[in-house]
């Protein structure tokens, strides 16, 4: 009697430490997911109390030169939209909306470095949003235009002004030398060019720069807000 006691003993002592170890595992597996997401939490956290990348001095996205458009008007400072609305420099004139990266970014005319501390910078003298020829937007690479590399053919940019909304279709990417003159050109189609320094991780003003071209595909009128 004494034996099958001791073994009914040890038995039930297996059993427990065999629950034990199944419940603890349970516990490890449901807090595991818990404990990860607090990491990059924390770590979100972090980031956002970091002390911002700021822009070198010297860094130019879009180099004088670089822009060769027939008829462009000299030192001018001003554009007029589709719908006669004049823009004067530093005003800003829309809204850029990237929806594969779920980011969206202001349009000021003039790509000084004024507007380019704001937003993307629309060169004065290129077409206007939505109308026949080269719109050029110039962006940094680590600010308005962080990764414009990611974007891929066939996704879509879409662009707000007072004339409406336009959507273009990315056709592809292009590397320059930062040196290169005339590399941007005009178009008897309406298109968009976003200009940024690259490399994308490099460290001081950048020596290329990353031309983005896309091509209008649809026009839409701005909803109006109910009120």
């Amino acid at each position: 009697m004494r034996m099958r006691s001791g073994v009914a003993f040890a038995v039930k002592l297996i059993f427990l430490l065999c629950l034990c170890v199944l419940v603890y595992s349970a516990v490890q597996i449901f807090k595991a997911p818990v404990e990860a997401r607090h990491a990059l939490e924390d770590w979100a956290k972090k980031r956002e109390e970091a002390p911002r990348l700021t822009v070198p001095e010297d860094e130019t996205p879009l180099p004088a030169g670089m822009v060769s458009l027939p008829g462009e008007p000299d030192n001018s400072s001003a554009s007029t939209s589709q719908s006669g609305t004049t823009y004067t420099e530093g005003e800003v004139i829309g809204e850029i909306y990237f929806p594969s990266l779920n980011k969206r970014v202001a349009i000021l005319e003039g790509t000084q470095r004024p507007q380019l501390k704001r937003g993307a910078g629309h060169y004065t003298g290129s077409a206007v949003v939505g109308t026949s020829g080269n719109s050029v937007l110039a962006g940094h690479r680590d600010t308005v235009f962080r990764s414009l590399g990611s974007l891929k053919k066939h996704d879509l940019i879409e662009v707000e002004t007072v004339d409406g909304k336009f959507v273009y279709e990315v056709t592809g990417s292009t590397i320059v030398d930062g040196e290169e003159r005339g590399a941007i050109k005009e178009s008897d189609t309406p298109i968009l060019t976003l200009i940024t320094c690259y490399p994308f991780s490099y460290v001081g003003s950048a020596p290329e720069r990353y031309l983005l071209s896309a091509s209008l595909i649809r026009r839409e009128p701005l909803l109006q807000e109910q009120h």
